[in-house]
């Protein structure tokens, strides 16, 4: 394995590692030499542990539903004792649906933000003590285009990814003092599970490792300058119009 030394950081937490957008950010960061803790509420998050042990890379995984504080509070004390201190965390688990905003439920909706937004913050108020007291951290929130734009049927999700855009921009001002950097992320089409049903033309989709890279890159050297922004990543497909 070619392991690129020079990362900053050392270990890092990624939740819904399982599959898609999370699998490779998880994979990407394994490739720099950064140790793995992975979070999914699906199984197969071993699958992607496996991978990264195969890598050489310490990896840790916990099966884990992050809505759930006392899940969070297991998962978090489980990987920390195994690999130590984390000084990355990327809140990538989402959930969402395509559907029209009366014909959303009450529960729907709520566990959207449960998963969306309450799962970040609590994963996010595990990690920050160490790395305050480190005075060094990265936080990196996979958010998306539609926290930024909005459109039809995309009322749950999109309301959940300006929330988490929104706790990005004042986190960062939080932990300023402290050098630890924010980062909203909001990727464009992804060709992932949450993609399944599209009618859309999918050419110029992005694939989850476009994702990943940045991230990777948000963990080298050369990024040390980018402390708290929200990044807007489309490749190459049209970006959305603002509504």
């Amino acid at each position: 394995m070619s392991t690129n030394e020079k990362s900053i950081y050392k270990v890092a937490l990624v939740t819904g590692a399982a599959r898609g957008i999370g699998r490779e950010i998880a994979l990407t960061l394994a490739e720099r030499g950064i140790a793995i803790g992975l979070c999914d509420i699906s199984p197969d998050v071993h699958k992607t542990c496996e991978e990264i042990q195969g890598l050489g890379v310490l990896c840790a995984a916990e099966v884990v539903d992050i809505s759930k504080e006392e899940d969070v509070i297991r998962a978090y004390e489980a990987i920390s004792s195994k690999l130590g201190a984390i000084d990355v965390l990327v809140n990538n688990a989402g959930i969402g649906k395509l559907k029209s905003f009366l014909d959303y439920s009450i529960s729907e909706w709520d566990q959207t933000f449960a998963v969306n937004v309450r799962g970040a913050f609590l994963l996010s108020q595990k990690v920050l003590p160490n790395m305050m007291e480190n005075h060094n951290g990265l936080i990196v929130n996979i958010a998306s285009i539609w926290g930024l734009r909005g459109t039809s049927g995309r009322s749950a999700y999109a309301a959940t990814k300006h929330a988490l855009v929104g706790m990005s921009k004042c986190l960062a001002d939080e932990c300023h003092p402290y050098r630890i950097r924010v980062i909203a992320l909001c990727p464009g089409n992804v060709l992932t599970d949450l993609a399944n049903g599209s009618e859309a033309d999918t050419t110029d989709w992005m694939h989850p490792k476009d994702v990943a890279d940045v991230v990777g890159y948000l963990c080298d050297p050369g990024s040390r300058a980018i402390v708290r922004s929200t990044i807007e990543v489309n490749g190459w497909g049209r970006p959305p119009e603002f509504k």
